[in-house]
């Protein structure tokens, strides 16, 4: 594993746990949106709806089981993270701080130390270099 991977390990489990977040919420949506039984004079009529509220429920609770196992997950990759960036002086543990751990585009990282664009590359890079050896 590169250092660039080991890295990009939080922002993708972050990444992922915000698409286990707005599935869970989509299936909040889809049992909101479960019709009564009743039709519109009053009566009941022959549906199912206590089997498929049922199945809404048991899908909702398997999402949200996958979405706090995603954050918990995340939450571990960022400490990972954290723990070889905390130990890089300077402006260079800035770089990777507010790449890795922020998550912020390259123009905001840039912005945030005061750097070119073009600069930040570079040091980023020669910081990259220095990090293969604490990774492996």
């Amino acid at each position: 594993m590169t250092v660039k991977e080991f890295l990009k390990q939080y922002g993708e489990a972050e990444r992922q746990a915000e698409r286990l977040k707005k599935e869970y919420q989509e299936e909040i949506e889809r049992i909101g949106s479960i019709k009564s039984p009743m039709d519109t004079d009053g009566t009941p009529h022959g549906t199912d709806i206590s089997r498929t509220v049922e199945l809404q429920a048991i899908r909702l609770a398997e999402k949200a089981e996958e979405y706090k196992n995603a954050q918990i997950y995340a939450m571990k990759k960022r400490q990972e993270v954290f723990d070889v960036i905390w130990n890089v002086p300077g402006v260079e543990g800035q770089i990777l701080y507010e790449r890795y751990i922020n998550l912020k585009n390259w123009d905001d990282v840039a912005e945030s130390v005061h750097y070119s664009l073009q600069h930040v590359h570079r040091l980023h890079g020669a910081v990259l270099l220095e990090l293969q050896n604490v990774i492996e």
